[in-house]
């Protein structure tokens, strides 16, 4: 249990500097999860004029309604009313910050029950 809770913590660290790193021709398919509520404010992959090339979105002039800043139906269509900043950027900081925080506890974790079975074995035999 020790070592997978140290091995999970280390997974996560080293996951974290990839995060970091995304591919740049990967931002289509983050266009997709714009519409879902991962982040809140933000717009397209890169910025919100993403749906203007974008060729699974009909309408060119417009934005998808979860992009603006209050949402109402058809809001979309005035684009002053939108997110500017792209989702690869906010994706990136929220999973940066919390890789580092389940890696750290996990570390955590694993090192307090190390000291803890050595404490343990020091007073079954009498050493301490």
């Amino acid at each position: 249990m020790i070592i997978l809770e140290i091995v999970t913590g280390a997974v996560f660290y080293v996951f974290r500097s990839r995060v970091r790193h995304l591919n740049p021709t990967q931002t289509e398919k983050f266009q997709v999860k714009t519409r879902q509520k991962c982040c809140s404010c933000c717009c397209g992959a890169d910025s919100y004029t993403d749906w203007s090339k974008s060729v699974g979105w009909e309408n060119h002039n417009a934005v998808p309604d979860s992009c603006c800043v209050t949402k109402t139906e058809g809001c979309g269509q005035d684009k002053t009313n939108v997110h500017k900043k792209g989702c690869i950027s906010a994706i990136k900081r929220f999973l940066v910050k919390n890789f580092l925080w389940v890696g750290a506890v996990c570390i955590t974790l694993g090192v307090a029950e190390v000291n803890n079975w050595g404490l343990l074995f020091c007073c079954c035999y009498g050493l301490l």
